[in-house]
Parts: structure tokens; C-alpha cells; sequence
């Protein structure tokens, strides 16, 4: 396929809005685990502890194993990931609805449909990153309010499909609505840089098989093998960038508080005498407002004079201070919905710079890499997080303590976040954006010159 030209314009439009739609199907599993552990709580009543793993099991498999499906993203290209990323979570949700025990439900639910979701998440935001340079930071914006789309509509549907359909009922269809993402997937054309890096499709294997003799298959192998090293040496020189890693540790201790909120939030909620349903509408109002916080920083990255690192430092700092003031300011539904909405605000700013950001630090060729490193590394908070302050509730009898763990978590990793200007180093991306200044800066130079020699 020759290379096509729609950086920015064209077919990245389409890009886009398939991206975000994988993008809503995800958060919608993302989201709601919360409210599926208050129905495994009722269903199995297996403790709070073991039933606050299967969330968290998601959210660590998505994560912990970001750096095999960021690899085989850079390998195989994003459509392959995001086909495979549906089929595995069809597959872990069909499982689940036989579930007889939260064991199960925590191989299936978490560990196989986990992985489905880490294949969708990060092909639908490589590809983004592909596809988009000049408007890279509006276009994350607007791509990643599919999560706060997937946060309004998936906690009260999945709440009214408990309801109607029951546990496994809802397992079921669930999986269903997951298997949608293929066809999301297979609109996710070969981006001019997969195309570049000779990223292998079925297609491609299966000509290489027909038209070339024997003799010529090992070329294949080899370019494979070259991606892999090709992707071991980016992971190192990642590795080895102070601002990166400052960065992965804020993401880290972000989704460790995150994570309690998202998986204990109902709970906490129904033990301030709220109803299911009122608690389930908590996600509603964080997901509105997250909608409104992500495209406005997508719109705010665009602009030098903020700059993604300040947004990122700013939004984290107040989302922790939230979080520790909740259990003293939601006592009541209407408190509580009041601190969903602004919560919804602070935490969901950060998820629209995740993509500039690590163009920033590592540059665009780098974007896979670094982003299966971020979600690797923040995949152990995710894990830890929510089981974490199941403990905590059960030693102390409340979310307090909990809770205020969690925002402590979020002021830590914005303290963090602070040292990433200092070491920066100037990534390809920064660099060429430079020469172009330069180049623009001399070209108007000369023609000022030569102005003034015809005067």
C-alpha cells in the first residue's frame, strides 16, 4: 500500500472518530467495575477484600501487561491489536457468565477480558498518535472524552442490566457490546508509520507465502526480529530518561488513588445510606463533567504558554486534595454528586495529556514503547489500589482512612511531576519543530534583508 499523506487532515478524521468509539466501549468496562463488585458482593458474598481483586485484576492485567501488546501493536499494527483486543474480551465475558465463584469471575472478567481491554486501549491511542502531529494535543482531548462518554453511560446501564438480566445476563452482554471494537479495529487503516516501519498484517504474510519462493520467507522472520530489537532498544533508552520515568511514577501513584475511587466508590456511597441506583448515577455526573475536562485540556495543551506538564502537575495536586476531603464533605447524595462533578473535572484533564506527554519526553516513534512502559508500571497501582483499601475498610470500618490514602496517592505523584521540565531532554518531535522555527525565522530574515537592499 503506498504511503498515504492524512497526518492531520483526511482519513485521520475517521481515525479519530473510530478511536473514540473503541475508546467508549473500553471505558465502559473500565468504568463500571465498581458496580459490578457490589453485585458480586451480593451474588457470592465472598468478603470485600477478594471481591475488590476482580476490579483491580482488570485494571493491572490491562496495564501489566502493556508492554507485550505495546510490542506485538508494534509488530503487527494497531487494527490486528484492536480485532484481538475484541475477540479476547468477547471470549472473557462469555466465560464469566458460567462463573460460579469470584475465582472465576477473576480469571475470566479480570484477567482474560483485561487483557482485551489493554489490546483496544492502546491501539486505538497508538494509532492516534499516528495519525496526528500539529493537533496531536486536541485530538487526544477529543479521543479520550470517550472515556468520560464510556463513564456517563456505562455505570447506569450496567446497573439497569443487573437489574433486568442478572449477573450473567449482564456478563453476556457485555461481551457482546466488546466485540464491537473489531469493527472499530478494522477501520484503523495502516498509518504512514507502520507503513514506514514495515509493520506485518495477515495480508502481508499471506502474499509473502503465495508470490515468493522458499528461499525468501526468512526476510520476514528477520523483519520481525529487527522490530523486536528495534523495540528492546527504545524501552532501554526510555528507561534511562529521568523525566519519563518521574512521569511513570506520577501515573503510577495517579492510578493507585484512582483506582480505589473507581472500584469502592459505590460502596462507600451505599454506606452513607445511598441507593444502588443514586450510586451507580455518581458515575453519570463524573462522567459529564470528565467529557467537558478532557477536550477543554486537549484545547489547553495546544497553547505553549500553559504546557501539558503544568496542566498535568495542577489537575493531579487538586483531584488529591478531593479525594481526602470527601468522606467529611459527602455525607448526604447531593454532597456526593456535587463531588463527582468537580472530581470529574481534575481527573480527567490528565488522561488527555497522556499521549502529548510521552511525544514530549520520548518523541512519536517512540509512542507504543513508552506507552506500554506508562501502563505497565502504573498497572501494579491499579492492582494494588483497590484490594488495598478493602483492607483498610475492614481493619478501620470505613472509607476514611481509604480514602485519604488514595488522595495522599494523587498530591504525591503532582509533587513528583514537578521535576519532569528540569530533566527533559529535547525529544525528535521538539527538535524538528525547532529547525522548522529556525528555517521560518531565516527565511523571514532574508526577506526583510533583501527589502531592505531594494530600498
Amino acid at each position: 500500500m503506498a504511503v498515504h499523506k492524512d497526518i492531520d487532515r483526511g482519513y485521520a478524521w475517521v481515525v479519530l472518530v473510530t478511536s473514540w468509539l473503541q475508546v467508549v466501549i473500553s471505558a465502559i468496562f473500565y468504568y463500571t467495575t465498581g458496580v459490578v463488585n457490589t453485585a458480586l458482593l451480593e451474588n457470592m458474598q465472598e468478603g470485600v477484600v477478594k471481591t475488590s481483586w476482580v476490579g483491580s485484576t482488570l485494571y493491572g492485567t490491562m496495564m501489566l501487561t502493556a508492554p507485550v501488546t505495546s510490542s506485538l501493536t508494534n509488530v503487527f499494527g494497531c487494527r490486528i491489536s484492536a480485532v484481538v483486543g475484541g475477540l479476547l474480551t468477547l471470549v472473557g465475558m462469555v466465560a464469566a457468565f458460567f462463573a460460579k465463584s469470584v475465582d472465576w469471575v477473576i480469571v475470566s472478567y479480570g484477567l482474560t477480558a483485561g487483557l482485551g481491554i489493554g489490546f483496544l486501549d492502546i491501539s486505538a491511542n497508538v494509532i492516534n498518535g499516528h495519525y496526528f502531529q500539529k493537533y496531536l494535543p486536541l485530538a487526544s482531548g477529543l479521543q479520550v472524552s470517550g472515556g468520560g462518554s464510556g463513564m456517563l453511560i456505562g455505570a447506569p446501564l450496567v446497573r439497569w442490566l443487573l437489574d433486568t438480566f442478572g449477573l450473567s445476563g449482564t456478563f453476556l452482554i457485555l461481551g457482546a457490546i466488546g466485540a464491537n471494537t473489531c469493527v472499530c479495529g478494522m477501520m484503523f487503516r495502516p498509518s504512514p508509520h507502520e507503513q514506514q516501519a514495515g509493520t506485518k498484517t495477515p495480508g502481508d504474510l499471506t502474499r509473502n507465502l503465495v508470490d515468493q519462493e522458499v528461499e525468501e520467507q526468512p526476510e520476514v522472520r528477520t523483519s520481525c526480529l529487527q522490530r523486536l530489537r528495534s523495540t528492546g532498544s527504545e524501552i532501554w533508552s526510555a528507561v534511562s530518561n529521568v523525566s519519563f520515568m518521574l512521569y511513570v511514577l506520577s501515573y503510577t501513584l495517579w492510578g493507585f488513588g484512582e483506582s480505589i475511587i473507581y472500584v469502592h466508590l459505590p460502596n462507600f456511597a451505599e454506606s452513607k445510606g445511598t441507593s444502588q441506583q443514586n450510586s451507580a448515577m455518581l458515575y453519570t455526573a463524573m462522567g459529564i463533567t470528565s467529557i467537558i475536562a478532557r477536550v477543554l485540556a486537549g484545547f489547553a495543551g495546544n497553547d505553549p504558554a500553559i504546557g501539558v506538564f503544568m496542566l498535568h502537575t495542577g489537575m493531579l495536586g487538586v483531584a488529591g486534595v478531593l479525594i481526602m476531603m470527601c468522606p467529611l464533605l459527602a455525607s448526604s447524595f447531593t454532597q456526593q454528586l456535587l463531588f463527582c462533578s468537580i472530581y470529574g473535572i481534575y481527573s480527567g484533564g490528565p488522561m488527555a495529556l497522556l499521549n502529548p506527554i510521552i511525544v514530549d519526553l520520548l518523541g512519536v516513534k517512540q509512542l507504543a514503547t513508552g506507552y506500554g512502559m506508562v501502563n505497565f508500571i502504573a498497572g501494579l497501582g491499579l492492582l494494588l489500589g483497590p484490594p488495598f483499601a478493602g483492607f483498610i475498610m475492614d481493619v478501620s470500618g470505613s472509607y476514611d482512612v481509604s480514602f485519604a490514602c488514595s488522595g495522599s496517592a494523587l498530591v504525591i505523584g503532582s509533587l513528583l511531576s514537578l521535576g519532569i521540565p528540569i530533566f527533559k531532554r529535547p525529544s525528535a518531535t521538539s527538535v524538528s519543530r525547532d529547525r522548522e522555527m529556525d528555517m521560518a525565522v531565516s527565511e523571514e530574515y532574508r526577506a526583510v534583508a533583501c527589502g531592505t537592499e531594494g530600498q
